[in-house]
């Protein structure tokens, strides 16, 4: 059984460093980092690169914090509007990070696409990167999700620090020695099960691939992840997470996940070959 821990907030000098968004923080600095470092092995303009990242971390935030405000605690955020803007306090959804990012990655393509004498990359790179609209859509997000598991991985360590996911009371090997009784930390479960895709992303880093691969693969790995660990969220607690139906807001769209990835997977296997979709 895992020692109960927290470390919420340390100092340097007299500056608090919130211990949560340190590990948030040097996650995106991963995810920026391999996306400079790989865009640029396989041709990209690696400076739109970090541009369409920086719009999918304001993206991500500004729908973490919309999810969770509108699906897990309506009813708190509309009695006292104010708090939907202290962050601080906490209350951001994984989902609508990822529905924020991807809208992210959308606008700024989009207002890309409207600036036709800027070339979308540099050259052709040892990945075979092309200018074909769609497939240069599935190449750049590709990339992205191929970044972003590491940095997401590094990020969540900031919630196991503070133990703000907790699950139902246990006496497994992974329960952690709550001061209520021993019980499930989804955080650890969570980065558990994501280490074999990280794992597998690596491995598989320069094997050619249908464009998509990383895209669809995350998406149906991290759904199926989600919708089985969220049975095990705690529902005992003050602050639990809402259930509709009897499943969390996460279940739901984690389905809704796995069914994009899979849409994803099926058509960019009929529409690109293993030859020439060779990617990040």
């Amino acid at each position: 059984m895992i020692p109960w821990f927290q470390l919420t907030t340390f100092h340097l000098g007299s500056i608090p460093i919130q211990v949560w968004g340190l590990w948030v923080a040097l996650g995106m600095v991963l995810t920026m980092l391999i996306l400079w470092y790989r865009g640029r092995r396989l041709g990209f303009d690696t400076q739109k690169l970090i541009d369409q990242g920086l719009w999918m971390i304001v993206g991500g935030m500004i729908g973490a914090r919309f999810f969770h405000v509108f699906l897990y605690e309506p009813a708190f955020y509309f009695s006292a509007p104010l708090e939907i803007f202290k962050i601080w306090h906490g209350g951001l959804s994984s989902f609508g990070g990822i529905v924020g990012a991807v809208v992210g990655f959308f606008l700024y393509t989009l207002k890309e696409s409207k600036n036709k004498a800027i070339p979308p990359l540099v050259g052709e790179g040892e990945g075979g990167v092309t200018s074909e609209p769609r497939r240069l859509l599935f190449q750049k997000s590709d990339l992205i999700s191929y970044a972003a598991v590491f940095g997401w991985l590094i990020g969540r360590l900031g919630c196991v620090f503070i133990h703000d996911h907790p699950g139902v009371q246990c006496n497994c090997f992974l329960a952690v020695r709550w001061p209520g009784g021993p019980r499930l930390d989804m955080a650890i479960l969570e980065i558990l099960g994501l280490i074999p895709l990280a794992i597998i992303f690596f491995v598989l880093r320069d094997r050619k691939k249908p464009a998509g691969w990383h895209t669809s693969i995350l998406f149906i790995y991290y759904g199926v992840l989600r919708f089985i660990l969220d049975f095990w969220r705690a529902t005992d607690i003050v602050g639990s997470d809402v259930r509709y139906l009897g499943l969390t807001p996460a279940q739901y769209f984690a389905i809704l996940l796995v069914f994009v990835g899979g849409y994803f997977f099926f058509s960019q296997r009929k529409n690109t070959t293993a030859n020439d979709g060779r990617i990040a």
